[in-house]
């Protein structure tokens, strides 16, 4: 295949039905966020909290939700920004909000890539934008995606197509937020929209080129894949 590693696994089993350089320490761009998330949601389960946004949590380079100073909207509000809109402020203002600060909770992440046996990674930042010392491998993707599809709340949101997020006291209206793996919507690429499609998580930058964490249930029979490094959009 053309994508620089890739790996397929059985979900259940954990058998390894393909791989292609999946070892390989690469740039991970956007699919941070699927560990930024896990760890949000584990260490505060109560989605239902108020975030108040601070001003050192918007206009973070790259991908918006668009949050504003003073803004006030739920934890589950956030993570929907961070893993269908693919906000990195929405990821900065989550780290804030979970640990107090973004490196301590950069911290934990590294902490839970040792947890799950994550040897080929290590993260600098909660969203992805490009650093030299932030990589992983496709087989560490897989690791991180089969422990945060455990959470129904994460499988909820990462399989959704879209999320009408709730008015806020700076954003009177209701907006829709869509997703941009295009195996669940047709917002970006109309036609490839695959029925069994359950998630994950796009990425790309220059640097990692486009990513893919894809996940699919048929028939009870769930199988995760990961694409990096590739030349053009997966989907």
């Amino acid at each position: 295949i053309s994508a620089a590693s890739a790996i397929l696994i059985d979900g259940e089993s954990g058998r390894v039905l393909y791989a292609q350089n999946a070892e390989e320490e690469r740039p991970i761009a956007s699919i941070t966020k699927l560990m930024t998330a896990l760890v949000a949601v584990e260490s505060h389960p109560d989605l239902s909290e108020v975030v108040t946004i601070r001003p050192e949590w918007t206009g973070v380079e790259g991908s918006s939700m668009y949050l504003k100073a003073g803004e006030e909207l739920t934890l589950e509000a956030l993570l929907y920004g961070l893993l269908l809109a693919s906000g990195n402020d929405a990821a900065v203002a989550i780290a804030g909000f979970c640990a107090g600060d973004v490196d301590t909770f950069v911290a934990w992440m590294n902490d839970k890539a040792a947890e799950l046996g994550m040897e080929d990674t290590h993260f600098s930042n909660t969203h992805g934008y490009h650093d030299d010392d932030h990589y992983t491998s496709a087989y560490d993707i897989y690791l991180m995606c089969r422990e945060a599809m455990k959470h129904e709340t994460f499988r909820t949101i990462v399989g959704s197509k879209n999320y009408t997020m709730p008015a806020t006291n700076l954003h009177p209206e209701p907006r829709i937020i869509r997703s941009t793996n295009a195996l669940i919507s047709n917002f970006r690429v109309a036609g490839y929209i695959y029925e069994y499609a359950t998630g994950i998580k796009t990425g790309s930058t220059p640097e990692a080129g486009y990513c893919l964490a894809a996940s699919a249930t048929r028939e009870n029979r769930n199988l995760i894949s990961v694409v990096m490094g590739c030349e053009r959009e997966p989907g």
